[in-house]
């Protein structure tokens, strides 16, 4: 009967906590220790080690919750309110949206060691000029994957129509519809911000009949296709890229001709949190240059920071596109929603069907 008992509250307490979670979102059960951060982030974006290694030095216990996507993140502080987190790592036009929302503290710059580090390429965009909230973390760039080997006695034109020209063999194409017309549009185009009814046919139009090329859509498993070579060309971020290009040889990283895209992550501290001094230690330890040699080797994402590249045993092609030029960056662009979302599930629907 005692065991029974036991048991009968063992389940009790866990359907209460799950309770709790789901339906009162602004309790945290965490949050009453002060010596603990709470830690929104992606999935693929800090190293356990890191974290390990941060808590042994300060006695600072760090709990990590993750999103698959911004979306899921601005769903989700919006909900609380943002209470409950200390940090989260947002891509750039979510931190505009956060902020437009009052949901991120400003961030007080003289608490940064590495401030004067930071590649002032990746400061004073659109979504948060002056960088009041937000810390470029990592960044990374959009290109082709190539198998050299089956380039080695063909021209290889460093363009977008590797990707959207009818080509004599199979692609990988990214399984992002949003990303998907975007690129598109950019490869008929260029840049813009937005698709009128007619360039937004056009580029339905181009995404169906791409898919006669395409061997697969994925975001996670370019570097598989590209060594398989089941695929010599794939679209993808430069981080997946990265992965396979560190252990095959015939592998390569193209940036279109044209122009291309990138996407900066960054540290932010949440409005409600009070905690903000035990965050920017955190943000000090992540930015340090043994931490970022970690993650770099891990992920692959490029550092926002330059004082650390001695440390990464960049390749040449590494360290110029870590390096990029004022006359390079004016050939990158941030992602932008050219259509209602709901058209461009529609598109996706009928590329897909």
């Amino acid at each position: 009967m005692k065991k029974i008992f036991i048991r009968s509250g063992v389940i009790v307490f866990w359907i209460t906590l799950i309770f709790s979670v789901l339906y009162f979102p602004n309790w945290n059960p965490f949050e009453g220790n002060e010596r603990s951060l709470n830690v929104f982030c992606w999935g693929n974006i800090l190293q356990n080690s890191v974290i390990a290694d941060f808590e042994q030095k300060t006695g600072i216990k760090v709990h990590l919750n993750y999103y698959s996507s911004n979306e899921e993140l601005i769903v989700k502080m919006k909900a609380t309110k943002g209470k409950g987190y200390d940090l989260i790592i947002p891509s750039d036009y979510a931190v505009q949206i956060l902020a437009k929302e009052s949901l991120l503290k400003e961030i007080d710059k003289t608490q940064l060691f590495f401030w004067n580090h930071i590649n002032p390429l990746l400061l004073n965009h659109f979504y948060d000029l002056d960088n009041h909230f937000s810390i470029p973390f990592e960044w990374e760039i959009y290109g082709m994957g190539i198998n050299k080997d089956y380039f080695q006695n063909k021209v290889l034109d460093p363009s977008w129509n590797l990707i959207f020209s009818p080509p004599e063999y199979k692609i990988s194409m990214i399984n992002d519809p949003i990303e998907a017309v975007l690129f598109a549009g950019f490869y008929l185009y260029g840049p813009l911000d937005a698709l009128n009814p007619i360039q937004a046919e056009a580029v339905k139009k181009l995404l169906v009949q791409q898919r006669s090329w395409v061997e697969a859509y994925s975001d996670f498993r370019t570097d598989y296709f590209l060594a398989t070579k089941n695929c010599p060309v794939v679209l993808s971020s430069s981080s997946y890229i990265w992965q396979a290009l560190n252990k095959l040889n015939f592998v390569d990283f193209i940036v279109p001709k044209e122009g291309t895209f990138i996407t900066i992550e960054n540290l932010c501290i949440p409005e409600k949190s009070k905690k903000e001094q035990l965050a920017y230690q955190l943000i000090n330890h992540l930015m340090q240059p043994e931490s970022i040699a970690i993650h770099y080797k891990r992920y692959g994402f490029f550092p926002s920071t330059l004082h650390a590249l001695d440390t990464l045993n960049l390749s040449p092609k590494q360290e110029e596109l870590i390096r990029s030029s004022t006359e390079d960056f004016k050939k990158y662009h941030f992602t932008e929603v050219l259509i209602p979302e709901q058209q461009i599930r529609d598109i996706w629907v009928e590329v897909k069907s």
